[in-house]
């Protein structure tokens, strides 16, 4: 009689719990948020443009853009934030670009956007989320991205320091990301 009673008890729970397990998970309502929009509060993320975010500290300020880079295989292997920088500097503004462990340092990062020129940037120190490089980008470095259709991020691991591996970033949406940045 126990275990009957125990086997009607865990069905009804499987009852009750199938429609929640069946929602869509995009769709949502302000009592039932998206895991999307639990991610996107929980990473500070405040707009979306395009492939970019927008991403402020709680208090609303300190904002930035930020996207995630990806290889070929779709694996992430960078990421990449831009920070408006105080006006009267050389830079407009300040990235920093994270990359994994195991990343061999003096080869450092290099960017490029479309088939420009790329540039090269030193790392600056490595903690357990990655290794940082920090560099400013101009006002025309930016007018590139702007203009351009998609950038990457090219980096080599100490496991085999021939082989360059590229990151995809993509410029969708990057302009009304800067813009929407800017104005914050």
């Amino acid at each position: 009689m126990r275990l009957k009673i125990i086997s009607t008890l865990t069905f009804l729970a499987a009852l009750a719990v199938a429609p929640v397990l069946a929602q869509d998970a995009t769709t949502a309502d302000e009592n039932f948020p998206t895991s999307q929009a639990l991610q996107d509060e929980a990473n500070g993320v405040v707009a979306r443009h395009g492939d970019w975010q927008v991403r402020c500290a709680p208090e609303g300020n300190n904002c930035r853009m930020f996207q995630a880079g990806f290889d070929e295989e779709g694996n992430e292997i960078a990421n990449i934030s831009l920070q408006p920088l105080p006006e009267g500097s050389a830079a407009q503004l300040g990235v920093s670009v994270v990359t994994p462990l195991l990343t061999l340092l003096p080869r450092g990062v290099t960017m490029g956007v479309d088939d420009g020129v790329p540039a090269a940037y030193p790392y600056s120190w490595c903690d357990r989320a990655g290794c940082y490089a920090r560099f400013g980008m101009t006002s025309g470095q930016v007018d590139a991205m702007k203009a351009g259709n998609s950038a990457y991020l090219s980096l080599f691991a100490i496991t085999d320091q021939n082989k360059e591996i590229r990151a995809a970033i993509s410029l969708t949406g990057f302009t009304d990301a800067f813009d929407d940045v800017m104005a914050r």
